[in-house]
């Protein structure tokens, strides 16, 4: 659960993780205006420069953005996560929400 927690709050920050070409990646939204959380803007007012390559896994990289958080004095991805802001829902399928169409024409909107 605790792995949840810090991706949900990673996305609080405007940041999500992904893989590609055999690493992990950290990306930030620069213009992000949620809920006034900002990785870059926290990062960038704090003078630290992140890089975004990650060699090892999911959890480096979480880990990673933790050591650069506290850096700046802000809490960890574990405590910064707001179960209001990103809520994990009662589950199910919102079947309103997928329509069928021609091959080709679908993707996410």
């Amino acid at each position: 659960m605790e792995l949840a927690i810090r991706l949900l709050a990673l996305m609080q920050l405007g940041g999500r993780i992904h893989g590609a070409d055999g690493h992990i990646w950290i990306s930030v939204e620069e213009d992000y205006c949620g809920y006034g959380f900002n990785l870059h803007e926290w990062l960038r007012a704090g003078g630290i420069y992140l890089n975004s390559k990650i060699y090892g896994g999911v959890l480096e990289a979480l880990d990673t953005i933790d050591a650069a958080l506290a850096k700046i004095g802000k809490p960890t991805l574990f405590e910064l996560y707001n179960p209001e802001i990103q809520f994990l829902g009662k589950r199910g399928v919102g079947e309103g929400r997928i329509q069928k169409v021609k091959k080709g024409q679908g993707g996410v909107v």
